[in-house]
Parts: structure tokens; C-alpha cells; sequence
């Protein structure tokens, strides 16, 4: 039997892959497949029509042979639906994001400057047949379409010859999280229809009396270029239509129509209808929405949001979303806007609750607290923050203690704030100016450059071994750069930088060389994935810093979510720290008890790190 079986489809529906996404396009009626090229091993690639698929390919995966694709669960969704096979995959795509290069094809093969040229007739003859039904392909636009197919099987057998398979660990991660994107979430389908309904219906209002202030000079309060020229024309001058200008504009004495427009910009400035219109589009007959996290989406290998992009859901200004959801199905606008000021605020405040258990089942969600400032004291050896973590002290106010030189307690609200912001944004070398902009841009305080600057200082001498490991990464990385490997034995220069991890993953910085810093000093450059391509950007000991703080907060993560699979908790999502499972109803609190037992059990490779979780059970997912 072949060791691997490389394989490519090219389907046709009526149904749109980049609004559903692939699980519900693939399940749509109208979904065919055009072709299917393949090829075992290095053997030449062949292809098939239609649905016909070579016996020798359906005894390979009807037997467990291994099933090389890039991303692979386009192929896998089409093998089970159209021949009822379950193939073990393998991801290319998913074994260049391990190695901090882009998802594509097409760029993985220029990194790799692979004698591939993307074939622009293929694409364009492949576009033009989207919504054709195969079998009314002409036969000269088929081949096209069925070269174009091979093409792309040749370049992933080369890059899986360049790139190989993941680590044994990582498969299994892998694995899981395709399970759970199998799985995805249900969604409120009643309260996605109701939101997008109520959230036109107060557009149009505001449509209509926008329009009428202005002459018919504008249609909608989004158009912001035009209010800013109407406001000019009436005296008012002002440079853009962000939230904070609007409302300064409107403590002053203005007058009545002025007021008014600057008003229905605040109301109808910014609708918050895409999420709910994404879950319609993605869910299927079930009420799921699938496909919903993509492996490795950082370089560091934390997760990152794929379809809904529940990585980004808005928080909103509601406490009770539970209630606000109801106010929706019920159709109660009075009261939305009551407890969140409009309806479009409302609507963003209840896309959090679009996110529901199955009937007889609740949400289970736990939540590391801190994760990523828990990990920095442990990871450079800070024993007395550590041992604060583990006594329950609340650092904050310990740390608001040391800035302010006096007992800091829950109750002081905004020294506490201060020392908050200083313990989470400060660990990675911020200096006083990005300090001060922090402060205002998470809470609204607002302080001088001299007093951020005394913050700094304060941090840097009340945790000098966080200090301290900001430049032993900087340096660790620069040696290895010069000989090959750094002397504290975890930076090595192959064919990349790569540094490695205490759980023995290792984290890469792609084509690496060193550049002058802004201090005349030797500094870090390397090519980093960013919107599907590789960009350059130069780094240093504190950004390194946060790189390995949240992929051991990742490793840390991705350790939990194993064992929870392997005792048979239902996963669903990751969600930065948190992790969401569903369980029913009955057990669902028995669950969460086991869910945060196993998110703060002992790690063999991490000894002594200070994890805490909290968690909830919920009938809808809030915050």
C-alpha cells in the first residue's frame, strides 16, 4: 500500500464557500464536484471526473492511509459527503502555519521559491464555471479546470517534501481542534433574524430624518465624509466622526439641527447586523455554525477566528444579555433602548447570546485568569509575584500599592485600575508614552507623561527578573544569530531562528538577520506572517517577551483542551483563554468542576505555575 496519497478537488455549487464557509458549502444541494486530481507517493498526478473516484484512492482512505491536502478540510468534507469515507488527513496549510509561514499555497511556494506559477487561465476558466453544473463544462474548459486542479496537487506534495508532517503532540491538537470545528456552535437563528430585522427598521428611520436635515446631501449616518462637510458648511469645523469627537462636539452649545445630526451619528454611526447575518449564511439545518477556529492562526500558535470570528465577538454596554435576548425575540425596542441606549447598541450587546447551548444542553465555559501575567512571573523566575498568585493576593492593588506608596484595596476603584493596567500592559517593555495612551484607551483615565513615566519605573524596579529576562531573550536571540546557537541553550539558528519552548515546541522567525537598532545596537529582523503574506519586521527582547509568554499560555491551553477531549468533555471553542464546552444540562455543573480541575492540574514541564480558572454555566455564551 502507498505511504501517502496527495489529493485536490475542484467543486461547482450555487452556494457561496467564502459567505457559508466550507462545512455548510459543502452540505449544500447544489454542490458538485468538477474534479479530482490526486497522485500516490511520487507518482505522477492523475485526475478523475466528476464524481468518479479511483478505486485504488477509495481503498487507500477506506483503509486508513494517510491523505496529504492543503487545508484539508475542504477535501475531507467532500470525500465524506459524496463516497461516505472517513480519510486521517494531513494539512499542509496547517504544517506551514506551525513553521510561521502563511496558510496559502500560492505564497508558501514563493517562500520556497518553487518552479510554480500560478496558472491565471486555470483560475479565471474555474471562476467563470463556479455555478456551472459539471457536466455542462465544455470539454476544452474541463481539461483547463482538471490541469489547474494538478497543478495545485504538485505544489502541496513539494511543500509537504520541504515541510513534512507536525510533531506528534501537535497532530493530536490538530486533530482536536478539527473535531471541534466539526462540531461548532448553535446559534439563536429566531434572535439573528429579529436583530437584523429591528436593527434596518430604526436604520431606515434614521435614514429618513438624515436625509431630510440635510437636503438629500445624506443618505445614511455612516457616510462621515459628508457629515463632515455639512457641519463645515454650518461653522462647525472638525476633522473626522470617531466616538470621542462626537461626543465633545456635543457638551458644547450647538445649535438644534447640528445637534440633532451629531445625534443620529451617535445613534446610526455604526450597525452591528454582520455577525448575525454571518450565522445565517454558515449554519446548517442543525442550527450550527462550523469551521469557526483555524489552527495556528498566530505565529506564537494560539488559535485565531475563522467564519464567525468568535475570537473578536463585541462585548457590548449590556450586563444581562439573557434578558436583552429576550427583549429582541419579543420585539420590545422601548426597552432595548432603555437598558442600552439604542437598538444598534443593544444588537451588538446580543451577539454574544447568538451563541447558544443545544436544547437540554448549557454552555460550560472556563476562563485562565491572567494567563499571560501568571506565565511572565513564572517564566522569568519572579518568586514574589508568583507566590502572590498562588496566596490569592490580588496584584493589582499590590502593585497600585508600590505606585501610589500607600494600602491599595479593592475599593480604591481607580489607583486599582492604574495598577491593572500597569500589571497587563507593562511586561513586555512598554514605555511611558504607550503607557499613558493604555490608560486612556482601556479606561478612560487620563494622567501626565511625568507620572506614566513613574509607573514604568515602578514596575521595572518592583520586578527586576521580568526585566532582566527581556534582554537575556534579546541577547539569547542575537547569539544564536552570530554562532549558531545561543549560550543559554534555547535559541538555535537552522533555517530559521528558532527558540524553543518549555513544552519542547518549538516557535520560528522566518528568514532572520540582524539590522541596527535605534540605538546604534544590534537588532533582530525576520519575515512574519500578516494577511496571507510574509512582511518584514524587526523585533526586540520585550516584544520576543510576549511571543513566549502566550505560546506558553497556548502550550499551557492546548495541554488542557487534550485532556479534556481524552475524558470526553465536549469542546466547541477556544476563545483566547477561555474554553467552551457543552454538556447537558444535568451535568453541566459536574462538568465545569472537571473542566477547571483539568485547566489548573500540574504540568511536567511548567512546575510551580500559578493557573486559576473561573467559570460558568450558561444557556447562552456572555461575558
Amino acid at each position: 500500500m502507498a505511504k501517502a496519497l496527495h489529493i485536490d478537488f475542484e467543486t461547482s455549487s450555487q452556494a457561496s464557500i467564502k459567505d457559508s464557509g466550507v462545512h455548510r458549502y459543502i452540505a449544500d444541494d447544489f454542490t458538485r464536484v468538477i474534479c479530482c486530481a490526486y497522485a500516490f507517493d511520487d507518482e505522477p498526478v492523475q485526475y478523475s471526473k466528476f464524481d468518479h473516484l479511483d478505486g485504488r484512492v477509495k481503498d487507500h482512505i477506506r483503509f486508513g492511509g494517510l491523505v496529504f491536502a492543503h487545508n484539508a478540510t475542504m477535501e475531507r468534507e467532500v470525500i465524506r459527503r459524496f463516497w461516505g469515507l472517513e480519510p486521517n488527513m494531513r494539512c499542509t496549510s496547517a504544517v506551514a502555519c506551525y513553521h510561521a509561514l502563511p496558510a496559502s499555497l500560492d505564497m508558501i511556494a514563493k517562500f520556497f521559491k518553487l518552479d510554480f506559477q500560478k496558472d491565471a487561465e486555470g483560475a479565471k476558466i474555474l471562476r467563470k464555471n463556479f455555478k456551472v453544473a459539471p457536466h455542462l463544462i465544455p470539454e476544452n474548459e474541463f481539461k483547463i479546470i482538471a490541469e489547474y486542479c494538478k497543478q495545485d496537487v504538485e505544489v502541496e506534495r513539494a511543500i509537504h517534501k520541504k515541510l513534512g508532517e507536525l510533531p506528534e503532540e501537535e497532530l493530536r491538537v490538530w486533530k482536536l481542534d478539527q473535531t471541534m470545528n466539526d462540531r461548532g456552535v448553535r446559534v439563536d437563528i429566531a434572535l439573528a433574524r429579529r436583530a437584523i430585522a429591528m436593527v434596518n427598521e430604526a436604520s431606515a428611520k434614521l435614514n429618513d430624518r438624515i436625509s431630510q436635515l440635510s437636503g438629500g446631501a445624506i443618505e445614511r449616518p455612516t457616510q462621515a465624509a459628508r457629515i463632515i462637510k455639512w457641519l463645515g458648511e454650518r461653522g462647525v469645523k472638525v476633522d473626522n466622526m470617531q466616538k470621542e469627537t462626537v461626543k465633545s462636539l456635543r457638551s458644547r452649545d450647538l445649535d438644534d439641527e447640528v445637534d440633532e445630526m451629531l445625534f443620529i451619528r451617535q445613534e446610526g454611526g455604526g450597525t452591528s447586523i454582520g455577525k448575525f447575518k454571518k450565522a445565517l449564511a454558515m449554519s446548517g439545518d442543525d442550527g450550527r455554525v462550523r469551521g469557526n477556529l483555524r489552527y495556528h492562526g498566530a505565529s506564537t500558535g494560539r488559535w485565531a477566528g475563522s467564519g464567525l470570528q468568535v475570537q473578536n465577538l463585541p462585548r457590548g454596554n449590556v450586563s444581562d444579555t439573557d434578558a436583552l435576548a429576550e427583549m429582541f425575540l419579543n420585539y420590545k425596542p422601548d426597552l432595548i433602548s432603555d437598558v442600552a441606549g439604542n437598538v444598534f447598541d443593544g444588537a451588538k450587546s446580543a451577539v454574544r447570546p447568538l451563541l447558544t447551548a443545544s436544547l437540554g444542553h448549557k454552555l460550560v465555559v472556563a476562563d485562565y485568569s491572567s494567563i499571560e501575567a501568571r506565565v511572565l512571573a513564572w517564566i522569568a523566575g519572579e518568586k514574589s509575584l508568583v507566590q502572590q498568585f498562588f496566596s490569592g493576593a490580588d496584584i493589582y492593588c499590590s502593585f497600585a500599592s508600590n505606585i501610589f506608596g500607600k494600602t491599595i484595596t479593592k475599593a480604591d476603584k481607580t489607583e486599582r485600575m492604574v495598577g491593572k493596567v500597569g500589571v497587563l500592559g507593562l511586561g513586555y517593555g512598554m514605555g511611558a508614552a504607550k503607557f499613558q495612551a493604555t490608560l486612556k484607551d482601556w479606561c478612560g483615565l487620563e494622567v501626565d507623561l511625568t507620572f506614566a513615566q513613574s509607573v514604568v519605573d515602578t514596575y521595572r524596579e518592583s520586578y527586576p527578573h521580568i526585566k532582566n529576562f527581556w534582554h537575556e531573550l534579546e541577547k539569547g536571540a542575537i547569539e544564536a544569530m552570530r554562532n549558531g546557537e545561543s549560550n543559554c541553550g534555547k535559541w538555535y539558528k537552522k533555517s530559521s531562528l528558532q527558540y524553543t519552548l518549555p513544552s519542547g515546541r518549538v516557535i520560528r522567525y522566518q528568514k532572520p538577520s540582524l539590522i541596527k537598532g535605534k540605538f546604534g545596537n544590534d537588532a533582530l529582523a525576520y519575515l512574519r506572517p500578516k494577511d496571507g503574506r510574509l512582511v518584514r519586521s524587526d523585533t526586540y527582547g520585550g516584544k520576543l517577551t510576549e511571543n513566549v509568554v502566550q505560546a506558553v499560555a497556548r502550550d499551557i491551553m492546548a495541554s488542557a483542551m487534550l485532556r479534556a477531549d481524552k475524558v470526553g468533555i465536549r469542546l466547541l471553542l477556544s476563545v483566547h483563554d477561555e474554553l467552551i464546552a457543552e454538556a447537558r444540562e444535568e451535568e453541566a455543573d459536574l462538568v465545569l468542576s472537571q473542566l477547571e480541575r483539568i485547566m489548573t492540574a500540574p504540568i511536567s514541564w511548567c512546575d510551580g505555575m500559578p493557573l486559576s480558572v473561573e467559570g460558568f454555566t450558561s444557556f447562552r455564551f456572555k461575558k
